[in-house]
């Protein structure tokens, strides 16, 4: 049984449903230990309907889950956070709300690239051509060096539309799991790819993540791993069947699981 989950959305967002503390008491009722929110980043100047809140409801997110951690202290212990992109023109937004202890964490999800207009210029679940991929990888390295993440979230989202691991995806997950070793950051998997069940990715049936090539790479290199829930409605987090199927894909991988973030202080 999971003892953490570090990976919780709210219904802020646009695609998630259920009150704040309607996960709180899913996650009572599971067993989990450690119970951590980290809702799609509220962004000042950035708007994303239905894929982020908008930076006016940040404040209300603070202090919905300050006033949660308040309530259910001793029984469970709750973290703030966000799951943010790789956006460097971002990054002092990021380490002032770390730095001030507004937030506790940040797992990185690196799902779109944006330009200096803040225009969304690539999709990462759709790439198409090697620079995009490589785009990804260096994003993706900015975010784990910048000491600003905890986790990175779906490591392999990259893959979601791409058919074949070949070399320069091997390429690209290599350099991604050597940094998150070097920068003691665990690789999440993923339970949301996981419960929306295998897919035709080309002519393969599979996850479109966590995917066994990555994951394969992951273990050679005994990086340390997470799973996430990436709990949309508070019944994910109780979902034993999507927890099974993320162990097994984990024993099966013989990953190193860590439960618990000595990284994440709360304040």
């Amino acid at each position: 049984m999971l003892l953490s989950n570090y990976h919780t959305h709210t219904s802020r967002c646009g695609h998630a449903s259920g009150e704040d503390e309607d996960y709180v008491l899913e996650a009572l009722g599971h067993g989990y230990r450690y119970l951590g929110f980290s809702d799609h980043a509220m962004l000042p100047g950035f708007s994303e309907p239905y894929k982020r809140g908008e930076y006016s409801l940040f404040q209300d997110y603070v202090l919905s889950i300050s006033s949660l951690k308040e309530k259910y202290k001793g029984q469970i212990e709750i973290y703030l956070g966000f799951e943010a992109e790789s956006f460097p023109d971002y990054f002092p937004f990021y380490k002032e709300l770390l730095d001030n202890h507004v937030l506790d964490y940040m797992i990185l999800g690196n799902h779109m690239a944006i330009d200096r207009d803040k225009n969304i210029v690539a999709r990462f679940a759709n790439i198409t051509s090697p620079s995009q991929l490589y785009l990804y990888k260096d994003l993706a390295l900015k975010a784990i060096s910048s000491h600003l993440f905890s986790i990175f979230a779906h490591p392999d989202y990259f893959m979601a539309n791409i058919e074949n691991f070949d070399s320069d995806c091997k390429k690209v997950s290599k350099e991604i799991i050597e940094a998150c070793i070097a920068h003691d950051i665990p690789l999440e998997v993923n339970m949301a790819g996981i419960r929306t069940g295998k897919r035709m990715i080309g002519r393969k049936k599979r996850y479109i993540y966590p995917t066994d090539e990555f994951f394969q790479l992951v273990s050679k290199y005994k990086a340390k791993c997470v799973i996430g829930c990436d709990a949309h409605a508070p019944e994910q987090l109780s979902s034993d069947a999507g927890e099974f199927l993320a162990v097994e894909f984990a024993k099966k991988h013989n990953l190193v699981l860590v439960d618990k973030l000595d990284t994440i202080q709360q304040h």
